[in-house]
């Protein structure tokens, strides 16, 4: 692109060199600072007029505006003439590129008479128009769950690559699609108000957008985001996300009986374990039934109850209070992709954190619970241990990191041990 505009600035330039006057006479002159400017991508330009002498009183410069580059698409310019003050022979005005994406466009500006002066050399100037790189835009996710808050996350690729800011901001607009159930302002509301996500900071990679959760209304819980397609902004893969409003979690969508179906981190566990000691596998705690059935009780405190479980499971978990934390978005390290989802922290007034039959450590523990198909699906996620008989090369590591401190959970987002639960119908 930089190769083009040069060669294209060389051709412009050919243009003048056969263009200075032979005029001489004793009037003052007015021109341009040079003949031709170029108007950076993202940079305002400075264009000066310039005359001869000192004026005496306030002069008024006016000026033509035209060429290919199209006011208010390519560029803005702050007026149509210069003034010069008394006492000065210099003023500027200020041309800022706007969203300039197509090539070969130029601004050429043209002074016009003024009564006393002599319009000299550089009395036009080209201003060729560098363009933007064009943003590819992708939602990061098909699917949002708004419960409290949920940030929403747009990836941008310029040229097949992840784009970086630099210091800059980048402001994408999208739309609501008439598709979507849920009212704005009514069932959910955008942070900011704005319908745009925004990429600023040094360094980031994603545009997101945060919606608060207003209201439940059965019939009225989908929203659909559309990434609006136009100047420096293309579709990538996800042109369109959809966010269902749910609201918060409640205690009383756990309670119930639910009954183990599966582990779903055991291979990346394996794999994080791999780099450490691949032996530090050999006594997972896989030893878990169909029959093992925990069971959530609400009352006057609510309550976990694992009668149940004949399993590995036992090993950690006891017959316990159960205190609903906050709701919030972890980072799944073990799906592909590491995203974001809401989890409910649950306080357990008393687990096995040893994770052991042989080694008991009981105390006070905190869990991530997710609610998934409909509410037909519970996963258990168990964060808050200290293994006695299986992964502790692992936990050493994590509480001996090569720099820094270590986590104040240091099994949390490498070796979590995730379970899906079905609920039993009774």
């Amino acid at each position: 692109m930089r190769k083009i505009l040069f060669i294209y600035v060389l051709m412009l330039a050919t243009c003048f060199l056969t263009a200075c006057s032979d005029d001489d006479n004793n009037a003052p002159t007015l021109s341009f600072g040079r003949p031709i400017y170029i108007l950076k991508a993202a940079a305002p330009l400075a264009v000066e007029v310039i005359s001869s002498v000192p004026v005496t009183e306030s002069v008024r410069v006016p000026f033509d505006i035209s060429g290919s580059a199209i006011l208010d698409e390519d560029y803005t310019i702050e007026t149509d003439a210069f003034t010069l003050e008394p006492g000065k022979t210099i003023d500027t005005i200020w041309i800022t590129p706007k969203e300039n994406v197509t090539t070969r466009r130029e601004i050429r500006l043209a002074l016009k008479e003024v009564n006393g002066f002599q319009l000299w050399n550089n009395r036009v100037a080209m201003i060729p128009v560098e363009t933007k790189d064009v943003f590819s835009c992708s939602f990061e996710d098909s699917k949002y769950d708004l419960k409290n808050e949920v940030i929403v996350k747009m990836g941008l690729m310029v040229n097949g690559k992840m784009y970086y800011t630099r210091n800059d901001e980048v402001r994408v607009p999208f739309e609501i699609d008439p598709a979507s159930t849920a009212v704005l302002g009514e069932h959910y509301e955008i942070v900011g108000g704005k319908q745009e996500l925004v990429m600023v900071g040094n360094y980031k990679s994603t545009a997101d957008v945060t919606l608060r959760f207003l209201k439940n209304e059965e019939g009225k819980d989908k929203v659909i985001f559309r990434m609006q397609e136009g100047g420096l902004f293309e579709r990538g893969n996800n042109a369109a996300t959809t966010i269902t409003v749910s609201g918060p979690t409640t205690f009383k969508a756990l309670v119930g009986k639910w009954a183990f179906s599966e582990i779903t981190s055991e291979s990346f566990i394996r794999r994080m374990a791999g780099y450490v000691d691949p032996n530090d596998c050999d006594n997972l705690p896989l030893d878990n039934r169909s029959t093992d059935v925990i069971q959530f009780i609400a009352g006057a405190s609510n309550t976990l109850n694992v009668d149940q479980v004949q399993g590995d499971l036992l090993k950690y978990l006891r017959n316990c209070e159960a205190e609903f934390g906050e709701e919030g978005p972890w980072r799944l390290y073990e799906q592909t992709g590491m995203p974001s989802r809401d989890v409910i922290t649950l306080y357990l007034s008393k687990a096995n954190v040893n994770y052991s039959a042989t080694s008991i450590d009981e105390r006070r523990v905190f869990v991530g619970v997710r609610l998934l198909n409909k509410n037909t699906t519970l996963e258990l996620r168990i964060v808050d241990y200290e293994p006695t008989d299986f992964l502790t090369r692992s936990y050493y590591d994590q509480l001996h990191p090569g720099w820094g401190e270590p986590d104040e959970f240091p099994m949390k987002d490498l070796y979590p041990l995730v379970f899906h639960f079905t609920k039993v119908e009774e």
